[in-house]
């Protein structure tokens, strides 16, 4: 980056306009003019003067650096970084949300297996049908719901740390 437009871009971060960096730097509006269009260079004094008032070594003033150009985060940026962590974070719940109610299903399920087989539970069925075994319940088929909702569970939350590791 050359020194004009490096002025250039100083004074527009400080929020000065021509005349007054002029006046701080005892100069003509039109030197800085100048200064900024790369039609002349500042003089030494200048320049150390301009270090100074914008805080600034002089090889950063000087130096052309192309890899460390002053870079802000404009309010797109912040609205974007927002947003992404929102979806992120809604990736993350419902995932979570996903495990949760699959562990429960399968609680639930071995729950009602465990009472189906319980002494009790085959005394009240013989009492009351006649019939010494347990209920008809395919208890395979009543883990499916519980399966799929952790496996879904578990591909959202990978999905989010695979997201989060690549940004």
């Amino acid at each position: 980056m050359k020194i004009g437009n490096k002025i250039y871009q100083l004074r527009k971060l400080s929020g000065m306009t021509q005349e007054q960096l002029a006046e701080k730097l005892n100069i003509s509006r039109q030197t800085l003019s100048k200064w900024e269009n790369e039609s002349n260079m500042p003089d030494i004094e200048s320049i150390v003067h301009m270090s100074k008032l914008f805080q600034i070594s002089l090889d950063e003033l000087l130096l052309d650096e192309k890899e460390e150009q002053i870079q802000q985060i404009t309010l797109e940026d912040l609205a974007r970084i927002y947003t992404y962590n929102r979806k992120m974070s809604l990736l993350l719940c419902t995932g979570l949300l996903f495990l949760v109610i699959g562990i429960l299903l399968a609680a639930f399920e071995k729950m009602l297996q465990s009472t189906t087989l319980s002494l009790n539970y085959l005394l009240y069925r013989y009492i009351v049908t006649g019939q010494y075994e347990s209920a008809p319940v395919d208890y395979a088929r009543l883990l499916i719901p519980a399966i799929v909702t952790g496996v879904i569970g578990f591909i959202l939350c990978a999905c989010y740390f695979i997201k989060n590791k690549k940004s």
